[in-house]
This record gives structure tokens, sequence and C-alpha cells, in this order.
């Protein structure tokens, strides 16, 4: 899986074919993994960066929803995508390819 960050975000599978991601907070989500080279950025940053101070009642239970989100459109752009999101050390992380974020 291939991401532009340079202008528009975009996600493209390795055979150049566009990868929809939905909603605007589930693609602001991987924009900031990205940013963070593949640390994981702990849940109460990503909240700051998603809504900022109109946080949801449940923040890191909204997280996760988002982040199921970001697997799912992955996932069905490419076998093995949902596994480029994980969970470490109190935080999410995107595991790109070396190459794959430009």
């Amino acid at each position: 899986m291939r991401f532009r960050v340079l202008g528009p975000l975009e996600v493209r599978t390795d055979d150049d074919v566009p990868v929809k991601v939905p909603e605007s907070k589930v693609r602001l989500l991987l924009a900031i993994l990205l940013s963070h080279d593949g640390r994981p950025v702990p849940v109460d940053a990503l909240a700051e960066h998603l809504w900022g101070s109109a946080q949801p009642k449940d923040p890191a239970a909204v997280l996760r929803t988002k982040v199921a989100q970001l697997r799912r459109a992955l996932e069905s752009a490419e076998p093995g995508g949902r596994d480029l999101v994980e969970w470490r050390a109190g935080g999410y992380a995107l595991r790109a390819a070396a190459g794959a974020v430009g």
C-alpha cells in the first residue's frame, strides 16, 4: 500500500488502485499516523488532534471506532491492510513499508 501526503491525502494499493478512506475524521487519523513515521501516537494525543476542545463523551471509544473504520478501508483494498494499523505501547501506529509514503 502506498500513501501520498504531499497535496491531498491519497492511498493506493500496490497495483495502483485508489483506496477510498471514508469520513474526514478517519482521513485525519490516517494523516496523523502517517506523520509520526511508524511511531505510536498516544490515545490522548490522537483525541486532541481529532477533536480539540470539542471531545466526544468517551474519546477512547470513538477513537477505537475510527481506527476500526480505517482498518476496514485498508483491508477491503488489499489483503493484510488491516494489519498496517497497530496498537503499541499505549498508542496507535501505522506501519508503512519503506518508500511507501511520499
